[in-house]
């Protein structure tokens, strides 16, 4: 059960609500601009939240559970995250993520799986590489979901199996690539960055 819903609900029920992170960034600033939005699967948006997360950090697993709390509601069903490797390789602990919420994660990605990120980690990170090598492997490879029009995405997800993560992707996806709640958190995300640039 999820917050009261079966798992077999919330693949058929019209109104479910999911929150979908994403975030904007530039390297020359400290944090990233976090954004939640919770968006029913019917298109209603009834929800917007802002978070950050350290640029380079350690701290996006808690940046999102803060950023689901802000919302200070229970009728959130699952989270989506547009990565699970954020602002420059702060990466998303998945099973934390579902143990301290109590709700099915799926975190997407949209190009081809990630390139040589245990590499890149160890030479970028020095100092805590092992502890993001341990995070990163403990994501796993992501599967790929195929959706409407051939258009592919890649995705973890936790607390839940890969048939209902993927019929979850495809009842948001409206268009392109990206379910409607990460859509909208990115372009609310972007928009805030660019606006911080005006004088």
């Amino acid at each position: 059960m999820i917050n009261g819903m079966s798992v077999d609900s919330l693949i058929s029920k019209p109104g479910i609500r999911a929150l979908g992170i994403a975030e904007s960034f530039r390297l020359d600033l400290k944090y990233s601009i976090l954004v939640g939005v919770v968006m029913r699967s019917d298109g209603i948006i009834d929800g917007v939240s802002l978070g950050r997360t350290t640029i380079g950090g350690l701290d996006a697993t808690d940046a999102v559970i803060s950023l689901y709390k802000s919302f200070n509601r229970n009728d959130i069903q699952l989270v989506m995250t547009d990565g699970c490797i954020i602002s420059w390789y702060n990466i998303i602990d998945l099973e934390k993520l579902t143990d301290t919420l109590g709700l099915p994660i799926i975190c997407l990605t949209f190009e081809e799986p990630e390139g040589d990120v245990i590499n890149a980690l160890r030479k970028l990170f020095p100092n805590d590489s092992d502890t993001r090598i341990r995070l990163y492997e403990k994501l796993g490879k992501p599967r790929e979901v195929l959706l409407p029009g051939g258009l592919r995405i890649y995705v973890r997800f936790t607390g839940i199996d890969y048939r209902t993560a993927r019929t979850i992707i495809r009842k948001f996806t409206k268009e392109g690539k990206r379910p409607e709640p990460i859509r909208i958190a990115r372009l609310i995300a972007n928009a805030l960055l660019n606006y911080s640039r005006e004088p």
